[in-house]
């Protein structure tokens, strides 16, 4: 199944409550970044989206899901709340 429509801040919400990444943010760019660790070593660099009401192209979305090494499903399951955070890790794993 494709990656479904999903507004920019739920995406960042999820990302950051679920996942819960190392955030960085930069006077040079708009978004933060995460680094995600999994057992004291880097994973995984996400772009985090801004606090936006508006709904995420599907290109972006799909970028970020692959920054998050999931596949379109695991992705739309850890928007809708179906993934949690730990379950996301042992996918990593």
């Amino acid at each position: 199944m494709p990656i479904k429509k999903y507004r920019e801040k739920d995406i960042r919400d999820k990302i950051l409550r679920k996942i819960k990444p190392k955030v960085t943010s930069s006077k040079r760019s708009k978004h933060d970044k995460g680094k995600i660790f999994v057992d004291g070593t880097l994973i995984a660099k996400v772009k985090i989206p801004n606090d936006h009401d508006r709904f995420m192209k599907k290109s972006k979305s799909q970028y970020i899901a692959k920054d998050l090494q999931l596949k379109d499903d695991d992705f739309n399951n850890l928007i809708d709340c179906s993934l949690s955070g730990p379950q996301y890790y042992a996918l990593l794993r």
